[in-house]
């Protein structure tokens, strides 16, 4: 998804081109319209713009002062100037400041559509891809020292011997962040690795995910950490130089998340997940989001690929999930264990099963070890359960008492099938509770759109109803439905509007407004939908 911002102080032209760009089907766009610089730089502010049309004169603030403000706050930014006549040394130095193309007013609609499709095609080319490979090996080889890292993912897991002296830690090991400020967490995941990518590759690409991110959020102190095989994790503070309010500051980083997963996937051609919290955390907490970010991510909801969450979704009634509680991380144990839990979070059977019974075969000559093997992996897969809230539901299908009675497993055989049989279990549950959830969501969704037809219905006013990211709630929408939102929101206010038509005397900007549309937009939608007038239908029906 797209986001673009039209800004000019002549409303007509506002209007107009607002009309023109809510009827591009080709493009999944949202778009936002702004009569003044002042109002510019509060959508600005607020939003994660990718494409702006701006008047290059305006009373407050011309063409290059705003484009000025635009290059600090989103650099990959596409601005397009719109001007009455033609001032070529004007316009020159507004494109040398990065500005991408310039339109006459009297061009026309095809002129300013092909300005807009040169923008789309910038954002999305392809050669930037070289760059932040380039980038990423040169960061691979002057990676950062491993200490940073193994000290920061003892914080993420709770242990409390490195929680102690953290800004005595942090100014030893040169980490740009502040102690005595709160910190945000993102956790990510690679959906799925190309088959034939080696372990350098894997590298690699990861390194350029980090790159990637580094630059969205440019406006903040990044240290990425690669967790481990498929995860990673983002620390991030907004910088002091960058002056927002914190409310603003954390809109931002929720915002270029989207974008971020965009450019992943159409430069480096994978996909990732990311789940992050509402509101910056104290260090105190921080194994503790950690935890609670990380079951959220195993978790998932309608989309298997390129999740795109926050912790605030887990509020919501619908989820029904158990309070988190404090220090749930457990601790490594042995070389596989980790990535043995990491299979089990992530629904991966065949990958969970094989590894279990790898383990439990390996250790089978030694009866101490085997056993404990065996009781750590029970152990693990029991303190899963009772974070997922599933162990006494699955009483009614499993016995689960026999995970902590080895005697009852007579070969590492029957013990490797009967792990296998709960983590399937655990998996079916799971497919379950996803499609209850995006039902009831969907139901949510409808009804709020039944229920404020006259009033906003952007994708974020309809993100902030479910506590959901703007891009991620239309793909769920269109991955449920086979449809987009705004094709459903258009079809309930074209009947509202036939009904109101129909039943009452009200005119035509009367039912405009009923529906929550302008006048002029209305009457186009109306005539795109029904290939007549709203005034002719109502004379049909009359």
């Amino acid at each position: 998804m797209y986001r673009l911002l039209i800004i000019d102080n002549e409303p007509i032209i506002v209007d107009g081109l607002y009309d023109l760009f809510n009827e591009v089907e080709h493009v999944e766009l949202e778009v936002y319209k702004a009569y003044s610089a002042a109002e510019a730089l509060e959508q600005l502010a607020m939003f994660n713009i990718n494409i702006v049309f701006a008047d290059i004169h305006m009373p407050e603030m011309n063409g290059l002062e705003l484009q000025q403000h635009i290059k600090e706050r989103w650099p990959r930014c596409k601005l397009i100037f719109l001007t009455g006549f033609n001032e070529f040394s004007y316009v020159q130095t507004a494109m040398r400041n990065g500005g991408l193309d310039y339109v006459l007013k009297t061009e026309g609609d095809e002129r300013i559509l092909d300005a807009f499709d040169k923008a789309i095609a910038s954002l999305e080319e392809i050669t930037e891809k070289d760059r932040f490979i380039e980038e990423a090996k040169q960061e691979m080889y002057l990676a950062k020292p491993m200490l940073q890292k193994e000290y920061l993912v003892s914080l993420l897991n709770g242990d409390r011997s490195y929680s102690e002296n953290i800004k005595r830690k942090f100014n030893e090991l040169d980490i740009p962040l502040q102690t005595d400020l709160p910190v945000q967490l993102i956790v990510g995941r690679m959906d799925e690795w190309p088959e034939d990518y080696t372990t350098s590759d894997r590298v690699l690409l990861m390194y350029a995910i980090h790159n990637i991110a580094k630059e969205y959020l440019a406006f903040s102190h990044v240290i990425p950490i690669s967790y481990d095989q498929s995860k990673f994790v983002w620390l991030l503070q907004v910088k002091a130089t960058v002056i927002l309010e914190d409310k603003v500051a954390d809109n931002r980083i929720h915002e270029v998340l989207d974008s971020i997963q965009s450019t992943c996937r159409n430069l480096l051609k994978i996909t990732i997940s990311l789940v992050t919290h509402a509101e910056p955390c104290h260090w105190r907490d921080i194994s503790t989001v950690f935890a609670s970010l990380n079951r959220l991510l195993g978790r998932g909801l309608g989309l298997e690929k390129e999740s795109l969450l926050t912790d605030a979704a887990a509020a919501m009634s619908i989820f029904n999930k158990s309070p988190f509680e404090d220090g749930l991380m457990i601790q490594n144990y042995r070389n596989h264990m980790p990535l043995l839990e990491s299979h089990l979070e992530g629904g991966a059977i065949l990958e969970f099963s094989t590894l279990c019974r790898s383990m439990l075969q390996s250790s089978s000559r030694n009866h101490y070890v085997y056993t404990e093997i065996y009781y750590s992996i029970a152990t693990m897969i029991l303190s899963y359960l009772n974070r997922m809230d599933v162990t006494w539901s699955l009483l009614e299908h499993s016995d689960l008492d026999g995970l902590m009675r080895i005697e009852e497993h007579k070969t590492w055989e029957i013990a490797s099938h009967y792990f296998e049989g709960i983590a399937q279990l655990l998996l079916e549950r799971r497919q379950n509770e996803k499609e209850l959830n995006s039902q009831a969501l969907l139901v949510r969704i409808q009804q709020y759109i039944n229920s404020h037809l006259e009033d906003d219905l952007s994708l974020t006013q309809l993100s902030e109803v479910v506590y959901l990211n703007p891009s991620y709630l239309s793909r769920l929408y269109k991955q449920m439905t086979n449809h987009g939102l705004t094709e459903y929101i258009a079809e309930k206010r074209i009947d509202r509007a036939k009904a109101l038509l129909k039943q009452t005397p009200y005119k035509i900007h009367e039912v405009a407004k009923q529906v929550g549309l302008e006048v002029g937009y209305f009457i186009k939608l109306f005539k795109k939908h029904l290939n007549m007038t709203p005034q002719e239908y109502r004379e049909t029906n009359r």
